[in-house]
């Protein structure tokens, strides 16, 4: 789940780049099909490709499902925020699947656990509001902000889902069979919206990010959260998104020349004491 936090940090540093430049649905898809194409050709070569994919596939449907909403929503939402805000955001990721847990399988946790994550949860409102009480008491977001919440609360179900629809498939079959899916489910929302399949603008910087986006930020991280949810509670897992403010903190601050606002190195502090928190407990 290091890895995890490191590849989804990359994908908003990367993806913000050139949000503005395709459309995050093509973006998306591209990252599926590349995605797709790659572990496919593996799991073939290798022989390690398993019947075990076309057993009950509306499954990866689901789970694909929830990983192209979450791309494109992200996508979007580049386009009018940036990329500490849309972190923050993803920081109340394990917030929202403690409870959904609940909710949903009524599961009963540790109190330290949720006092863990109402901390850092604070933290990570405390920078998507600029700091302001006013802006927190008003719910005052950007339409990105807001589009990417929606998005962020959508995905933190997949730790929740993913292990009641496995059967123990092997974890690269899984993965495949999740960027299928969500390959023929973007292909089929980019038709229904008449989007060029190809895109107007293309660079190697763009084209760079797709094969980033394919081998780390797709393949990577949903491999990392499949054999991390398999065998660690799915709060536990959510835990590392709290990573990803500092490691895009870190960025942002090293190659920019002006340091990010005071609010948000306030706000990393207690995101960073829910974290210890939370690996002191498990």
């Amino acid at each position: 789940m290091l890895l995890f936090s490191l590849f989804v940090a990359g994908s908003f540093v990367f993806g913000k780049l050139y949000a503005e430049l395709i459309e995050p649905e093509l973006l998306t898809f591209y990252r599926f099909l590349l995605g797709a194409v790659i572990l496919g050709s593996y799991l073939i070569f290798s022989k390690r490709l398993s019947s075990d994919l076309i057993f009950k596939p509306w499954r990866y449907f689901i789970l694909g499902g929830i990983y192209s909403i979450y791309f494109v929503f992200m996508f979007i939402a580049l386009r009018y925020t940036s990329t500490i805000s849309t972190s923050a955001i993803f920081a109340l990721m394990p917030f929202a699947t403690l409870i959904l847990d609940s909710l949903i399988f009524n599961k009963k946790s540790h109190f330290l656990i949720w006092l863990a994550l109402c901390i850092s949860s604070l933290g990570a409102l405390y920078i998507i509001f600029d700091g302001s009480l006013s802006n927190a008491l008003n719910f005052r977001l950007d339409f990105g902000e807001l589009i990417f919440l929606i998005g962020t609360i959508v995905y933190s179900s997949y730790a929740l889902v993913q292990p009641r629809l496995n059967f123990g498939e092997n974890i690269l079959t899984t993965t495949f069979g999740v960027l299928i899916a969500g390959t023929v489910i973007l292909s089929f929302f980019i038709i229904v919206q008449d989007i060029n399949f190809i895109p107007k603008n293309t660079s190697i910087g763009l084209i760079s990010l797709v094969i980033y986006l394919a081998i780390f930020a797709s393949i990577g991280t949903i491999v990392c959260l499949n054999f991390a949810s398999s065998r660690l509670p799915g709060t536990n897992v959510m835990a590392y998104s709290l990573l990803i403010p500092f490691w895009v903190l870190m960025v942002e601050s090293t190659t920019k020349d002006s340091l990010a606002p005071s609010y948000t190195y306030i706000g990393i502090i207690p995101i960073g004491l829910g974290l210890l928190m939370l690996y002191r407990n498990s």
